[in-house]
């Protein structure tokens, strides 16, 4: 069976690897990244002048400003998916439009600013909540709807990194054309 090679472009960081199992010196990664997550974002955008917000890092792709409104949106949902299913398991997961929320003018004209305050709320609480979790607790499923899959919280937590980062690096390629 032969695979396609990644494309670099669309997955800068490669592609989500979920794991199994997790070790202590793991989980605590997981949660520091997601506590210091929106340090990054704020950094890399700190000199983010209007042309930049619009730049794209491949044609036909969102804008650096619709990024930074995404990547604010899906932290909340998936905060809100992680909470559900700690306490009502078995639940639907709520599945958005992720293009049609990107093509709203909210998401093409609001300030970033607001997006990187709520990228700080919503990366504390996660990282507080995660924190506060028992082994059992992190072990917890739900079905991803995107991605088709059950997931643990654990593999959330690594997934909700992964897709900041890698989101991350589309901002930065845009940032660099």
């Amino acid at each position: 069976m032969t695979t396609e090679p990644i494309d670099p472009i669309r997955f800068p960081i490669g592609p989500w690897q979920p794991q199994e199992t997790y070790t202590l010196a793991d989980i605590r990664q997981l949660v520091d990244q997601i506590r210091t997550l929106p340090d990054v974002y704020a950094l890399v955008l700190n000199n983010a002048t209007p042309d930049d917000l619009q730049k794209q890092y491949r044609p036909g792709s969102w804008t650096v400003q619709q990024l930074v409104h995404h990547v604010a949106d899906m932290h909340l949902l998936h905060f809100f998916r992680l909470k559900n299913a700690l306490v009502e398991p078995g639940a639907t997961t709520l599945m958005v439009d992720m293009n049609g929320w990107a093509a709203l003018p909210e998401a093409q004209n609001a300030p970033i600013s607001d997006s990187v305050t709520m990228l700080y709320g919503v990366h504390r609480r996660i990282a507080f909540l995660a924190g506060s979790l028992q082994p059992e607790e992190l072990a917890v499923t739900y079905y991803h709807p995107v991605r088709a899959r059950t997931l643990t919280i654990l593999q959330a937590l690594s997934m909700t990194v992964w897709h900041g980062e890698h989101h991350l690096a589309h901002i930065r390629l845009a940032m660099q054309s």
